[in-house]
């Protein structure tokens, strides 16, 4: 008995553009398994075979693409995207993540997806895994995106330029973006819109350290304060916080106090001679103070600052000085825990203290920017915390724990230079405009492009959300590109079959 000749689903295709565009978006979003369940649903209808349907629609499919290439293949790719997004975060759930990974789940089955028979799926599969896989790694490696600090910074409502944002994500698009703002900051026209949004990136990563800074006392500081009047207005809200504080605590009872200190001196290195000396400069600084068996208000937190800064005083010097400085930082610490047994309100003055230790690096960074009018950079503040670190050896910048120091940090690896303008690009452009002024027209056009890819419409800039959209969006739509052979493939071995039927 003969074998069945193919049936010539060309004459019975009824190609529709609507019908078109809504299928070729059905293969996107099911990964080129919609014909199919297009033909499953039809085939529940009465008298219509489930082959019969599946061949007509893959052939008005086909057809569609022939007439109308564009909008077919660019329809079915668009609707790839959302579905490659929803899988890779389903992939992720699963505990399967990488770029590479996703890609090759997505394109092998996208592969799959689009091939005719069981041979074709299996190598359509195999095929589209390995492009999707390749696609997706190559397009992370190649095209811009935002780094991870540029996130954890934009977290803390800190705007940054388009090249900041891309500073030192890894990929070689990003490092070409970043590379091409740094030199442009000096060049005439350009560079203008260029360091007036990093300035004002910088202004407000000064404030957000200094509100940072402020977190154990939750000060609010109003918006329209310039950096220095913002440190003024604080400066003077912890002075305040202080006298109330200070009013309300005090030792009521100094003998365990007293009693502690002297295990102190007897549980340190020191000989008898420098336990003398540290008894002094106690007495001298706490114990003078103690009325009654009492300390109350200031004195005690006069105490309490005297300790400190005669610690911080002998540790500097090092040797059997800094062993005394140690001695004295373990006085001072048994004082403030004597402080939070005996006062409630304890809590409020390690706020307070906390306070100033964070505004001390503020201020010093501060004073070294005086001649940008306080504002300071990260490297300045970076620089100013570590001669704060009153830690013996710096063990704590060195251990990355000081405070504001991994927000500083963060700043400085996304920021980079700032006030970098050497001024040379400019002198020189000068000089030819002031030979021809008709030079300085060509200034006009770099500064226009400059002044719209840095702008800032809605708190951030729009280039910056379009260029690092580039490499997500490419690896969603990596499935669909990664089933062209798998497609050609079916639609080579379906014009056999129609030039079958010629024969």
């Amino acid at each position: 008995m003969p074998a069945p000749k193919p049936i010539d689903y060309r004459k019975k295709a009824t190609p529709n553009i609507a019908t078109g565009l809504s299928r070729s978006l059905g293969q996107g979003l099911l990964f080129g398994f919609a014909d199919e369940v297009e033909a499953f649903a039809r085939s529940l209808q009465k008298d219509v075979n489930y082959e019969d349907a599946l061949g007509q629609i893959r052939t008005e499919l086909e057809q569609f693409r022939e007439e109308a290439p564009a909008a077919a293949y660019g329809t079915e790719i668009l609707g790839s995207i959302p579905s490659m997004f929803a899988g890779g975060a389903g992939l992720a759930r699963l505990g399967l993540t990488g770029v590479a990974k996703t890609g090759a789940v997505g394109g092998g089955l996208y592969g799959a997806g689009v091939a005719e028979d069981p041979e074709g799926r299996l190598k359509g599969a195999v095929t589209g895994a390995a492009i999707g896989g390749g696609l997706s790694a190559a397009s992370q490696k190649i095209l811009p995106r935002k780094s991870k600090q540029a996130k954890e910074l934009q977290k803390k409502g800190i705007p940054l330029t388009p090249g900041q944002s891309l500073r030192d994500s890894g990929s070689i698009g990003s490092n070409l973006i970043s590379a091409l703002e740094d030199l442009s900051t000096s060049y005439p026209g350009a560079g203008a819109p260029i360091q007036a949004r990093r300035l004002e990136t910088l202004i407000l990563t000064n404030r957000a350290l200094l509100e940072e800074a402020v977190t154990p006392l939750k000060i609010k500081i109003p918006k329209n304060l310039s950096p220095r009047e913002s440190f003024e207005f604080v400066n003077d809200v912890v002075n305040k916080e202080y006298e109330r504080v200070l009013g309300k605590l005090s030792l009521k009872n100094t003998s365990n106090l007293e009693n502690k200190i002297l295990n102190v001196l007897e549980d340190s290195v020191l000989n008898a001679d420098e336990q003398d000396r540290v008894l002094k400069i106690v007495d001298k600084t706490l114990l003078s103070r103690i009325k009654d068996n009492k300390i109350l208000g200031k004195d005690l937190k006069k105490a309490q600052t005297d300790l400190r800064t005669k610690s911080e005083r002998f540790r500097k010097s090092g040797g059997f000085e800094g062993e005394i400085g140690d001695t004295l930082s373990e006085v001072k610490k048994v004082l403030e825990s004597e402080i939070d047994l005996q006062n409630v309100n304890a809590i409020d003055l390690k706020n307070v203290n906390a306070v100033y230790r964070n505004l001390v690096p503020i201020n010093d960074a501060m004073q070294a920017a005086v001649v940008q009018e306080g504002v300071f950079t990260p490297a300045q503040l970076l620089r100013a915390i570590k001669k704060a670190d009153t830690s013996k050896r710096k063990t704590s910048v060195t251990a990355g724990q000081a405070p504001l120091q991994q927000t500083t940090e963060l700043a400085q690896k996304v920021l980079g230079q700032q006030f970098p303008d050497s001024a040379t690009a400019s002198r020189l452009l000068a000089q030819d405009i002031i030979i021809n002024p008709l030079k300085a027209a060509k200034l006009i056009p770099p500064a226009l492009v400059s002044e719209a890819a840095m702008s800032r419409p809605l708190g951030r800039s729009p280039v910056t959300g379009i260029l690092t959209s580039l490499d997500p969006t490419l690896r969603a739509a990596t499935p669909a590109i990664s089933s062209i052979p798998a497609r050609t493939e079916a639609q080579r071995k379906r014009q056999e079959e129609l030039n079958n039927l010629l024969k």
